[in-house]
């Protein structure tokens, strides 16, 4: 039962991140390239300091905690480029970004979590 709580956890929370940040960064009309680095750049940060807190907290979880997290925004962006077809390399860009980060943070937070049990 604990095991699958910090996944529904994960899901749960990632929803806020994926809805407000990726789905709203990528709908939205952005002008210039600094703006583009600037919200992968959000993005990036939202996700390595969830999946940190939540590698922290469950010490037992790990990649899987950082896919959960993730997948609400990887399913948005899915439906987004299904929609349009012409913004898939936006679309894959915030999903990749989204994915990598909360999967490394929360794997190094669970590692730190049980090197500070030790």
């Amino acid at each position: 039962m604990k095991k699958y709580f910090w996944s529904v956890a994960a899901f749960i929370v990632g929803i806020l991140p994926g809805f407000f940040l990726v789905f709203n960064f990528i709908f939205s009309d952005v002008i210039s390239l600094y703006e583009r680095v600037f919200s992968l750049l959000v993005v990036a940060a939202a996700y390595l300091t969830l999946g940190a807190a939540f590698g922290l907290a469950g010490r037992d979880s790990g990649y899987g905690t950082g896919l959960w997290l993730s997948l609400p925004a990887l399913i948005l962006s899915l439906i987004y480029s299904i929609k349009e077809p012409t913004a898939l390399p936006i679309n894959l860009l915030y999903s990749l970004t989204a994915l990598g980060s909360s999967v490394i943070s929360s794997h190094l937070g669970a590692k730190l979590a049980r090197m500070k049990k030790q």
